[in-house]
């Protein structure tokens, strides 16, 4: 399993940068034509396009066989290419101590980040639904995923009027029903999955700031005529609090007067607002379905398999004997093939037809690798490989397709006539 974890990191690391790069470029026209909400909406493109990636494998074309492998002495030819994979296995072990360190790195300054505005806020004091902070300068902000709470600083109730507490208030219940303290520690996370990664961390900020706005247009959507008491309110808090997971600020280091202009933004027309959606949609669909239909490179090739032509090893004709059992019931289909390499097979008829193409590769003194691509009513079902020994026979076993029969094959490879290699 391990040696598929950088395979998946890779596709997930792809898939990640496309669909952040996609969101990048759209949620600016989208805040300003549409309305931050959607723009908002748009980050979850990025999830999707992760889901994706990590559930390729499971539909791309299903390799459902297994490779039946005679027991061989491996020969020096072999015991080197072995060697080589083992070498870069090593590597591959290597990198992946090294990711997993970097993103323990990046949790840990995460917590810490986390812990220590906590202690910033010295006791908590209930009252009136609100944690009162001991040290000023503290919040307005959401605190707390499972109980969230909203913290406000000492002077609460002297520093804003009853109209701006109002509507912080509002501001923070927002969050809450939105659940975008949960949404803040998927970023934290996935900012530790892919600390190498710079465009996650710059997308994090930006994240982070149409959350704030799609939040202030809900607030303005519910007050229409509340907007001079909410800017007031935000020219009263001060700014600077360090962004933690789990926690939705008030106002923190997000451009203030970017903020306040949005407040005077009219309100888009229900037209262009489907419009937008459709967009987002399209864009999410073409995102999800990019990643889903992407073929990693390393699936196609298979590990533990000797896979380098020995230079040594001159061309060969090669007399193929093969036995097909398509568990029908019939007996099954025998035929001889000659070949230097590379032939093609096709048997059966109606709703079950398979075919093969097969690449025969040296491996060895008296050894071969056979590759495969076995297909089902033109669909490709498997890509299994078998090392054989030549004069040995060897087998593969594929599932069939929707309850269809599966496939038996046994082949048996000797060489016919060795061509005198150059002098």
């Amino acid at each position: 399993m391990m040696h598929s974890l950088p395979a998946l990191l890779l596709r997930l690391t792809v898939a990640a940068s496309v669909a952040l790069a996609v969101v990048l470029l759209v949620r600016r026209p989208l805040r300003q034509r549409v309305d931050a909400g959607l723009a908002y909406q748009a980050w979850l493109i990025v999830p999707l396009a992760l889901a994706a990636a990590a559930a390729q494998p499971l539909f791309a074309a299903p390799l459902k066989a297994m490779v039946l492998l005679p027991a061989l002495g491996r020969a020096p030819a072999a015991q080197g290419a072995v060697t080589a994979t083992a070498a870069a296995r090593d590597a591959g072990g290597a990198l992946l101590l090294a990711w997993a360190c970097g993103a323990l790195a990046t949790l840990i300054l995460f917590c810490l980040s986390h812990r220590a505005f906590v202690r910033s806020l010295g006791t908590l004091t209930m009252r009136g639904g609100l944690a009162y902070a001991e040290h000023a300068g503290s919040g307005p902000a959401l605190l707390g995923l499972w109980r969230p709470r909203i913290v406000v600083p000492p002077d609460f109730d002297q520093r804003y009027s009853a109209a701006e507490q109002a509507l912080i208030v509002a501001h923070e219940q927002v969050h809450a029903q939105r659940a975008d303290a949960v949404a803040n520690i998927l970023l934290a996370l996935m900012q530790c999955v892919f600390w190498f990664n710079p465009l996650v961390h710059l997308a994090a900020p930006r994240f982070r700031f149409d959350q704030e706005l799609a939040c202030d247009a809900e607030v303005m959507r519910r007050h229409p005529a509340q907007r001079r008491s909410y800017a007031g309110a935000m020219m009263k808090t001060q700014a600077g609090v360090s962004l933690t997971p789990s926690v939705c600020h008030w106002q923190s280091c997000h451009p203030l007067k970017e903020r306040i202009m949005h407040l005077q933004q009219t309100p888009s027309s229900p037209s262009r607002r489907r419009t937008g959606r459709i967009l987002v949609l399209a864009l999410a669909a073409a995102t999800g379905f990019a990643a889903l239909a992407a073929r990693a490179q390393a699936d196609a090739v298979p590990t533990a398999v000797p896979t380098a032509v020995p230079t040594a090893v001159p061309a060969t004709t090669y007399a193929v004997a093969m036995r097909i059992d398509m568990g029908t019931g019939k007996a099954p289909h025998t035929m001889q093939v000659r070949t230097p390499g590379n032939f093609s097979v096709r048997v059966g008829e109606g709703d079950s037809v398979w075919s093969g193409e097969f690449t025969m590769t040296p491996a060895g003194p008296e050894q071969l690798f056979v590759r495969s691509k076995i297909s089902q009513n033109g669909k490709l079902v498997g890509e299994p490989g078998i090392l054989t020994r030549l004069g040995a026979g060897s087998g593969i076993k594929i599932a069939g397709t929707s309850g269809a029969p599966g496939l038996a094959l046994e082949l048996t490879v000797t060489q016919e006539n060795k061509t005198a290699p150059d002098a």
